[in-house]
């Protein structure tokens, strides 16, 4: 019974994960647009909701403090699965470093907000996208050479790596020549986000299915 109930938790730990950051970035949002006029997706990074007013910003903080601990529970659900699936273990191990750089960071990103202090908030944010498009390239191919893995999930993992690629090198050129690509830098961020939360629903909603299925043969 103990047993059954920490799986359970454990479940509902991993789906609270997902939906933290969705229910953050969208209240805050609405928030923020509501009471700044100039507010858009064009000309503001999803980083900027940490300086949001009437409260947002404490909210976006705080609830990507704790999304970056929740998705360490991702990752290591992720890793047990690709276990399973007899993965090499050398990648599994890689891939599960990559993520939990990228929680760290997204932990302090919340810690620094931009607007408090905007070079550790970028020193923080970096963890996040390096350890961001590592995790997602390195699952991307442990699930690809993995037998009993569909190449559409695996594929799912490479699409989001492009649009982490994307955002880098727009940021990258955005921020050598400000006058270069600032809508573009903006605009795939969000885009980015929206991605990444698909993807690790998609993923969670896989490992579920394989978990029912195997509570089923036994």
């Amino acid at each position: 019974m103990k047993l059954y109930l920490s799986r359970i938790n454990r479940h509902y730990l991993r789906f609270i994960g997902v939906l933290v950051p969705l229910f953050t970035i969208v209240i805050s949002v609405v928030i923020y647009a509501l009471n700044d006029a100039s507010f858009s997706f064009l000309t503001h990074y999803l980083s900027h909701l940490g300086g949001a007013p009437k409260g947002a910003g404490i909210f976006f903080n705080i609830g990507i403090m704790i999304s970056g601990l929740l998705m360490i529970f991702f990752f290591l659900n992720l890793s047990a699965y690709l276990r399973r699936k007899n993965t090499d273990m050398r990648l599994i191990y890689l891939s599960f470093i990559s993520g939990l750089l990228s929680c760290v960071g997204s932990f302090f990103i919340g810690i620094f907000p931009y607007s408090i202090e905007q070079e550790l908030h970028n020193f923080s944010a970096s963890f996040f996208f390096i350890g961001g498009i590592s995790y997602c390239f390195l699952y991307g191919i442990s699930e690809w050479t993995t037998q009993g893995i569909s190449k559409l999930q695996a594929s799912s993992s490479f699409i989001v790596t492009l649009f982490f690629l994307i955002f880098i090198i727009f940021t990258a050129i955005n921020y050598f020549n400000p006058e270069l690509f600032v809508e573009q830098s903006h605009i795939t961020e969000w885009i980015l986000s929206l991605v990444l939360m698909f993807w690790i629903l998609e993923h969670e909603i896989s490992m579920t299915k394989d978990k029912i299925n195997i509570r089923k043969k036994s």
